[in-house]
């Protein structure tokens, strides 16, 4: 009977064992393959338009700088955010204040990182573009972050694809939620 008793004592043990296990790693995994994160400019980010574009106001030389944040959910498909800009002409003179809203999500690259706080990928986002005299909508907005970055991965920074497409100042950040 004693025998008996230790056997069944050994036996809830090791399923109880094996179940707090499984459910570690079931709730690592979930929380492994977190589909929802959020973006910041860290400081001001600047872009150039490396070319004048026709039927536009966009000048080459002229730069994009950007504030903001948004976050995002790649399960969902979703995005949300925005910011400030300020269009600068060649000579450094003010063209357009304004702001930028996200309209949609395109797509996410993480590269991972050291942490939930610190991530890297490359995120391009659907956006409009909101200024004094007109709206820009449908313009993609790339949101790039260097950490553990591999070759040939754009540069940090955000751009404006096809308008202000050279980033030349500020950082940005993914964390995952």
């Amino acid at each position: 009977m004693k025998h008996s008793k230790r056997k069944t004592t050994i036996l809830a043990m090791t399923s109880l064992l094996t179940v707090l296990a499984l459910a570690t790693t079931m709730l690592g995994n979930a929380h492994a393959a977190s589909a929802s994160y959020s973006f910041n400019l860290v400081g001001p980010n600047t872009a150039m338009a490396q070319n004048t574009i026709p039927g536009t106001p966009i000048a080459a030389g002229d730069v994009l700088r950007l504030t903001g944040s948004g976050t995002f959910d790649t399960s969902a498909g979703s995005a949300t955010g925005g910011g400030s800009f300020t269009h600068y002409k060649p000579d450094g003179s003010v063209f357009a204040r304004g702001i930028w809203v996200v309209t949609g999500f395109q797509s996410f690259s993480s590269y991972g990182g050291p942490n939930r706080g610190l991530r890297g990928g490359l995120l391009p986002v659907t956006v409009s573009i909101i200024g004094p005299e007109a709206t820009f909508s449908g313009l993609t907005l790339q949101v790039s972050c260097h950490i553990n970055a591999p070759a040939g991965a754009p540069e940090e920074g955000t751009t404006l694809l096809g308008l202000f497409s050279e980033p030349t100042g500020g950082n940005t950040l993914f964390h995952t939620h």
